[in-house]
């Protein structure tokens, strides 16, 4: 565009904020050292303005008047860095990159944890499993739930790391309470990003081989909406986990697709109703419905049947009353540590 000024166009751009991601790139890789014929190192320094279509202009020619007015806001904040031509897309942009760059410290420095959520039968009242969910321990923020993280895992790829986390200390945690005496199940959640981009079956191979867990006390958790983006792929990886003795559970049933179909064709041993039917099940006829089919249909395709989200008595008696199988939620206890769970346990 001039003597040292550069227009990048991006195509396609699936949130405004990726527009900062890549220009931070641009940024670090033109701050690293340039080495002359002579031998001299230089440093050059760059700043960039962004503009977004259709909110910043409908023309080229006002998208680089705009990004030309943010790119002068850049250079007169102290260079080296970007702007967009709105405060609110740059705040966005800058607190994405802050998050992530934290995140991935995090990762490698043993920020994280997981938690346990007791599951319990409910014929019992016992203790025969708990669903494993991971937590953010911020030295300074405290404790960082995955609401907060998780989606910003998976749009940078960071799930792959946190999933595979979270898999081999449940593995590694399970083996140590089956060695004191406590024979439960542990359930893992898998993203929708893992199922389509992990090796899943070498993961847990590899988690079960190191930590010696048995394979049929591990429950891997599965969204109807990840089956269903590779419904064959999903066959056969879900035959070959069921090879390897791992159970397998479909989680938040009745949000997704909810096909009869995918029941018959995948090797499923439980059903998870999801928290939004159970929330209203005693007083809401459509709701009461709902879990009423669900239950039914598990019993006749054999799986067993958990509703999540429990917070009431009332709630509860429904649910025996109608034959389900486990619970979890509020009602039993929250997510909560290792030690915490072991507790639980002695009860």
């Amino acid at each position: 565009m001039g003597g040292d000024e550069f227009c990048v166009v991006i195509e396609t751009l699936d949130r405004p904020e990726y527009a900062a991601i890549l220009t931070d790139e641009l940024i670090q890789i033109l701050a690293e050292a340039f080495r002359l014929e002579n031998g001299i190192d230089v440093h050059i320094g760059a700043s960039a303005g962004i503009a977004i279509f259709p909110e910043h202009g409908t023309s080229p020619e006002l998208l680089i008047q705009h990004a030309d007015a943010a790119l002068y806001r850049a250079k007169n904040e102290g260079k080296n860095t970007y702007r967009y031509y709105t405060d609110d897309l740059t705040a966005r942009s800058q607190h994405r990159i802050n998050m992530e760059a934290k995140l991935r410290f995090a990762i490698n420095h043993g920020e994280l944890r997981v938690f346990y959520q007791p599951q319990v039968q409910i014929a019992t009242g016992r203790i025969i499993g708990a669903e494993a969910l991971v937590r953010w321990l911020h030295p300074s923020e405290g404790m960082i739930f995955p609401d907060a993280f998780i989606p910003l895992a998976e749009e940078s790829g960071l799930i792959n790391f946190i999933g595979e986390f979270v898999l081999r200390e449940t593995c590694r945690q399970g083996k140590q309470w089956l060695d004191a005496g406590h024979h439960l199940t542990l359930a893992v959640n898998l993203s929708s990003y893992q199922f389509q981009y992990q090796n899943i079956q070498q993961l847990v191979e590899s988690a079960l081989a190191q930590s010696h867990y048995p394979a049929n006390r591990l429950e891997l958790e599965i969204t109807e909406s990840a089956l269903m983006q590779r419904e064959e792929a999903s066959v056969v990886l879900l035959h070959a986990l069921r090879a390897m003795g791992v159970r397998l559970a479909i989680d938040d049933f009745g949000t997704g697709y909810s096909s009869l179909s995918y029941l018959k064709r995948f090797p499923l041993d439980v059903l998870k109703i999801d928290k939004s039917f159970i929330d209203e099940v005693t007083f809401n006829k459509d709701d009461v419905a709902i879990v009423k089919t669900i239950i039914a249909m598990a019993k006749a395709l054999n799986f067993s049947v958990l509703a999540e989200g429990v917070e009431r008595i009332d709630q509860l008696d429904f649910l025996r009353e109608q034959g389900c199988d486990l619970y979890q939620g509020y009602y039993k206890s929250r997510p909560v540590s290792a030690d915490v769970f072991e507790k639980l346990l002695r009860e």
